[in-house]
């Protein structure tokens, strides 16, 4: 029996030996590409998630690390685009607020002060706003998963960005 084989049957013991073998490089892949060491390290854990959360979807056809390099790579595009999602709702917070700036506040700071102003939104404003702004939701599709009016997500939206502007107005 193949390693595949053995991981797809969930065998805790040969998936941690992979582990052991593969991670130092699919951190190095990870450095090479994003060069930020805990970025890489985030990156190289979520991607051995990821193996084994879909171990059942492995093929016998492929080499294991064929697909775990394909695995690590589709990790990196998806947390690169979120990231860039995340940044872009940052950046559309910050213009929304129409603040001028009263003090330098630094990359990270701004980004603790976004966070922070999300985290104060109630849980079902800020999942409509997260829907929305971070992850390109239309009001009509998240009125549909969330079982709600298209009206009420406006509502929602329109409550949340007086309440960021006010929160954030704070700290700019």
């Amino acid at each position: 029996m193949s390693i595949v084989n053995y991981i797809k049957a969930g065998d805790h013991v040969v998936f941690r030996e992979t582990f052991l073998q593969w991670q130092p490089k699919a951190y190095q892949y990870f450095m090479l590409k994003v060069k930020d060491e805990a970025l890489s390290k985030e990156l190289t854990q979520l991607t051995f998630i990821k193996l084994w959360d879909y171990r059942h979807t492995l093929s016998e056809d492929l080499s294991l690390e064929t697909q775990l390099f394909r695995i690590a790579r589709t990790t990196l595009i998806d947390t690169l685009r979120a990231k860039a999602q995340q940044r872009k709702a940052q950046l559309y917070v910050l213009k929304e607020s129409k603040e001028e700036f009263v003090h330098p506040v630094t990359e990270v700071d701004t980004e603790k002060n976004i966070i922070n102003a999300l985290n104060s939104l109630p849980p079902v404003r800020k999942q409509i706003f997260v829907l929305s702004r971070l992850h390109g939701f239309s009001y009509k599709q998240i009125a549909g998963k969330l079982e709600i009016s298209d009206r009420t997500v406006e509502k929602h939206i329109s409550l949340a960005l007086k309440q960021l502007r006010k929160v954030l107005s704070a700290f700019f």
